[in-house]
């Protein structure tokens, strides 16, 4: 059985996306002729009782428990527990980014088995045949895997997945995909669709930058890797078989070739000229007017960018992002006018960074020629040069690990977390809801009536911004 947690056992917000990762691990372990099935807590919002009742229905041999960002600890802790309480002699391995950037602070849970670190579509199968057969020898030749018991051993990842193209695309078995498909994401516009049913993919991995706050090469690694434009319309050719109308890409470097990129937007016009497309982030040193007239005629209705900040030093010499400060409004100024929605992410708080230097980011962003901007607050993760810095500096004002980006933990003499919050929370009202027109704009994106903006608006005031569990 592959799994991932609910969510909202700890109080988070859920996502209702298919678990592409574990999509793609069901279809490699068919491959090597295990069977195997998923099952999504966090979807169905299953309870403690429920995943309990499935566990004793279907007495899996292996439960594999995926993970995300460190934010999120304590959902496979308990997911673990009760797969150990029900059926003691099923083994439980753990994947995914937790154990991969932030190994020690799981490590020790009596309920874990093994951990797989880095990507896992070859080493749970090498995992899986290993134990089969009881072969010691080959157990020991895995890399990316540990163990606290019954003898501890932790093996660094040796690297990464080359061809992507070799890998299947994503097996979602019984999974009722109509649950994920026709599903209305509100107050996140980068997996709102414009039509439905949706799907999301993936087309890259690996990220050469090195933004401070970012574990992605870690997880990933610093190189691009491609999957190639024939690979992915081939996917796409079994979502439209499947009836779907939009195609949402996961990835961050999905025009990090342009030729590639040009292909794929081509092929999805081909296929279908009335289906729609769009990134969650692309990288804004990629775009040029003539890229955006291609994602424009092929379908492409909304550019998320992440500029992070509006002062070129902090950019530069803290979060280390290539991105030049006077290219940003004219290049969206441009995307705006071919009638893109727009969208910018900024984060505010590092170590080293003024007050005034946080103003001019507020600033900056309240000038763009953008549709919704969002701020972020800084959050030290695990295996990041931010945790680095405000671990050498002693600035984390409490336990920053499973925190998420709307809460501060970070404490300098120049802001507090709470002068971060209600700068955040105060400043993402005025500016993205000025005029009736803007207003309007964001209802759209975010899947809201006029209504429901307001009070989304009153929430995120008197909560400071913060999501809880049960909130969409």
């Amino acid at each position: 059985m592959l799994c991932q947690p609910n969510f909202a056992w700890c109080g988070r917000r859920t996502w209702n996306l298919l678990p592409y990762g574990l999509g793609l691990l069901n279809a490699c372990l068919k491959q090597r002729g295990y069977d195997s099935w998923l099952l999504d807590p966090n979807a169905a919002n299953l309870s403690e009782e429920e995943v309990r009742a499935e566990l004793r229905r279907t007495r899996p041999d292996v439960v594999g428990i995926t993970t995300f960002s460190s934010e999120y600890l304590d959902e496979p802790r308990i997911m673990s527990r009760l797969v150990k309480e029900e059926l003691p002699e099923t083994l439980v391995i753990l994947g995914g980014a937790l154990p991969t950037v932030w190994l020690e602070a799981i490590i020790d849970d009596p309920n874990i088995d093994y951990h797989v670190t880095a990507e896992g579509e070859y080493r749970l199968p090498a995992l899986l045949d290993a134990l089969n057969r009881g072969d010691a020898p080959a157990l020991a030749t895995i890399d990316g895997l540990a163990s606290a018991h019954p003898v501890p051993f932790e093996r660094p990842s040796a690297g990464f997945v080359e061809d992507l193209d070799a890998l299947p695309v994503p097996d979602y078995g019984g999974l009722d995909l109509a649950d994920y498909t026709e599903y209305r994401h509100v107050q996140a516009h980068t997996v709102l669709p414009r039509q439905w049913p949706y799907e999301t993919t993936i087309t890259s991995r690996g990220c050469p930058y090195r933004c401070c706050f970012c574990a992605g090469r870690t997880v990933s690694g610093a190189r691009v890797r491609l999957r190639s434009a024939a690979h992915v319309l081939a996917e796409v050719d079994l979502m439209l078989a499947r009836g779907t109308r939009e195609v949402i890409f996961l990835d961050d470097h999905f025009l990090a070739n342009r030729d590639r990129a040009l292909a794929i937007m081509a092929g999805i016009h081909e296929r279908d000229p009335q289906m729609t497309w769009k990134c969650v982030n692309v990288t804004l040193w990629h775009l040029d007017e003539e890229l955006l007239a291609a994602m424009l005629a092929s379908g492409c209705n909304q550019i998320t960018v992440s500029v992070e900040s509006g002062n070129q030093q902090v950019l530069r010499d803290i979060v280390h992002k290539p991105i030049q400060l006077p290219t940003v409004a004219p290049l969206l100024a441009r995307a705006q006018a071919m009638g893109f929605e727009i969208a910018v992410n900024f984060v505010l708080g590092f170590p080293g960074e003024t007050w005034e230097q946080i103003r001019e980011t507020v600033c900056f962003a309240e000038a763009l020629p953008a549709d919704l901007v969002l701020f972020h607050i800084a959050t030290p993760m695990p295996r990041t040069e931010l945790w680095d810095v405000c671990q050498r500096e002693g600035c984390l004002a409490e336990e920053a690990s499973s925190a998420g980006y709307t809460t501060g933990r970070i404490s300098t003499d120049e802001f507090s977390p709470q002068d971060l919050q209600i700068l955040r929370a105060y400043e993402w009202d005025r500016i993205n809801f000025a005029s009736p027109e803007r207003r309007a704009r964001i209802a759209r994106m975010s899947g809201l009536t006029l209504d429901e903006l307001d009070q989304w608006r009153r929430r995120s005031r008197r909560q400071l911004g913060r999501v809880l569990a049960g909130q969409a």
